[in-house]
């Protein structure tokens, strides 16, 4: 988890005081949800470590299979076939 202090974020007030009521707050960039602030009491620290270790990781990564040599030029054609892309795709 990471953590930031206060002073680095502006938080509605608004926002502050539905998180000390214990309620979610949704965090929406584009008309979209971006995040969810929660307060910290309503998901406890677990005793167990999730997912994987980093050595592990890097062991799956490693004996995954190479990717394909031509997938570039695939992906190029494909370009080709849509024509161009918008300046700015995620623009509404």
């Amino acid at each position: 988890m990471t953590t930031i202090r206060a002073e680095e974020t502006r938080l509605p007030r608004r926002a502050k005081e539905a998180v000390d009521r214990h309620e979610r707050v949704v965090v929406v960039n584009h008309d979209r949800p971006a995040f969810v602030i929660v307060h910290p009491d309503e998901y406890p620290e677990t005793g167990r470590r999730r997912g994987r270790s980093m050595n592990e990781a890097l062991r799956l990564l490693t004996s995954a299979a190479t990717p394909d040599p031509e997938f570039g030029d695939d992906l190029e054609a494909v370009r080709d076939t849509v024509g161009p892309m918008p300046e700015d795709p995620w623009a509404h």
